[in-house]
């Protein structure tokens, strides 16, 4: 959905290509889920809202420089390093808080707040 090239236009801070081609694909997954799938449903290409488009576009490069800054690209790897608390004979290690803080399911906030300028979060009926 997003090219390595578009990917770093839109200023993302990943350089390595191969590093860059995991993270896109575990960021369009979620996104793609957030979304119910409308770029699955629809092309990308030929969307006539191109803000929308921009968006997200923009909530995928935010996802992914997000994913490599925490080392976990998925909702289930982020669960994993998600500890607050660890207790080793008599020693506590307690953080304030988590990246898991600063997402929800897995999406950083931040790339959420990309998609909700897109009406693509909504999942309820049109009122005629």
């Amino acid at each position: 959905m997003l090219s390595f090239s578009e990917y770093q236009e839109l200023g993302g801070q990943v350089r390595d290509e191969e590093v860059y081609i995991k993270l896109e694909r575990d960021a369009t997954k979620l996104l793609n889920t957030a979304t119910q799938m409308f770029y699955i449903r629809n092309n990308i290409d030929e969307d006539p809202d191109q803000w929308r488009v921009k968006m997200f576009k923009l909530a995928l490069v935010a996802q992914i420089d997000y994913t490599n800054d925490v080392g976990a690209s998925t909702e289930y790897d982020m669960a994993q390093k998600a500890v607050k608390s660890v207790s080793i004979d008599g020693t506590t290690v307690t953080t304030e808080g988590t990246f898991k803080d600063s997402s929800t399911k897995g999406i950083y906030n931040v790339a959420l707040d990309y998609l909700y300028q897109t009406d693509l979060l909504f999942g309820g009926v049109d009122v005629c």
